[in-house]
């Protein structure tokens, strides 16, 4: 499944469905500290459902949950930039990143992709693709993004000054 994000940013977009309705909406609030909140939309007259959110400390991810399991986003290892969590069906799972894409997959020996993130260019926005592998864990995979890719936004925006 491909959602394309309304804006390119892990703080405030909205997921877009191929056929270009609002599937998720991602919201951050600065009172009384930075959350973010993830809502999969309702459709047909449904209400919107909190999925997840993260409350910020500094930049990093604090506490991040999704359908309210607590989620641990950690650095694979002291010098490494990817990051690992355990997924709710038990699984460890790695994103990694290479020149501002990131790839999730299972955190073992088969290494199945689970999900893609793409930046936006000037003639397309930015992706974030789930195979069918991730599509199992959707909230799961959703959560985490925000979580690595704003952790990697703002520590770019630190070092620009």
């Amino acid at each position: 499944m491909n959602y394309s994000l309304s804006m390119d940013s892990p703080f405030n977009t909205a997921l877009l469905a191929p056929e270009g309705r609002a599937a998720y909406r991602i919201d951050t609030y600065q009172s009384p500290c930075t959350t973010t909140v993830i809502k999969k939309m309702g459709g047909g007259g449904q209400s919107d459902v909190e999925v997840g959110r993260v409350a910020w400390q500094g930049g990093r991810p604090g506490t991040a949950v999704v359908h309210g399991h607590e989620m641990f986003v950690n650095k694979s290892s002291f010098f490494s930039s990817s990051r690992t969590f355990t997924a709710l069906n038990g699984q460890s799972y790695k994103w990694t990143f290479h020149e501002g894409s990131a790839l999730m997959a299972s955190n073992d020996s088969r290494q199945a992709p689970a999900a893609t993130y793409t930046p936006a260019t000037r003639s397309n926005p930015a992706l974030l693709h789930i195979t069918p592998h991730g599509l199992t864990i959707t909230s799961d995979v959703i959560l985490s993004f925000v979580c690595v890719e704003g952790e990697r936004r703002h520590a770019m925006r630190k070092s620009l000054g």
